[in-house]
């Protein structure tokens, strides 16, 4: 049971991981010009306007749903 417990456990931290570099993938083609990086199951964007940019924009704002 403990060899089938961690497997489960390895599946969903390679599926988290996936989802992450997904999320990951998809700021960095709408952004272009800001740094995007993935620590843990962390996405950290950095650049300049960024803040601006989140609030007008709808596609960035609600990115994460599919994470649900």
């Amino acid at each position: 049971m403990e060899k089938l417990i961690a497997r489960g456990e390895q599946l969903a931290s390679q599926a988290q991981a996936r989802q992450v570099q997904r999320v990951a993938a998809q700021l960095r083609t709408l952004l272009g010009a800001a740094a995007v990086s993935v620590d843990d199951a962390r996405v950290l964007v950095t650049g300049r306007g960024i803040i601006k940019r989140w609030l007008i924009d709808p596609s960035l704002r609600f990115l994460s749903g599919g994470l649900k």
